[in-house]
């Protein structure tokens, strides 16, 4: 009876190590700050409004991490960017009147940014 105890144990061990848990993937999309002026900043703010508090600024050519959602805020419509679709299709619709996008900054604190300025990669 103890053998069949210790084989039931071995297996339910094994299974628990095949089952471990998958490896992580990132849940972001790269971003490149583009279309600013040279000697500017793209504002990272707290909520999707120009009056909102800056919580980061990025410069142009600098990466940046983009959580897929992006939102208009005149029409309350929101969208992700993540999934299917050309580059050139997300920026169209990411530089869009009055579109922010929602960003991870560099020290993991999530804010929003003008769409029209990232390029999603």
């Amino acid at each position: 009876m103890k053998s069949s105890i210790r084989i039931i144990l071995a297996l339910a061990a094994a299974a628990i190590g095949a089952t471990s848990a998958p490896a992580l993937s990132s849940a972001f999309t790269a971003g490149t700050i583009t279309a600013i002026a040279p000697d500017d900043a793209l504002n990272i703010r707290k909520w999707p409004s120009a009056q909102s508090q800056i919580i980061d600024a990025y410069e142009l050519n600098e990466k940046i991490s983009m959580t897929g959602r992006c939102k208009n805020i005149v029409t309350n419509v929101s969208f992700r960017i993540d999934g299917y679709g050309s580059i050139e299709w997300k920026y169209a619709q990411m530089k869009k009147a009055n579109v922010w996008c929602q960003v991870m900054t560099d020290d993991a604190e999530l804010g929003w940014a003008r769409g029209k300025y990232i390029w999603p990669e």
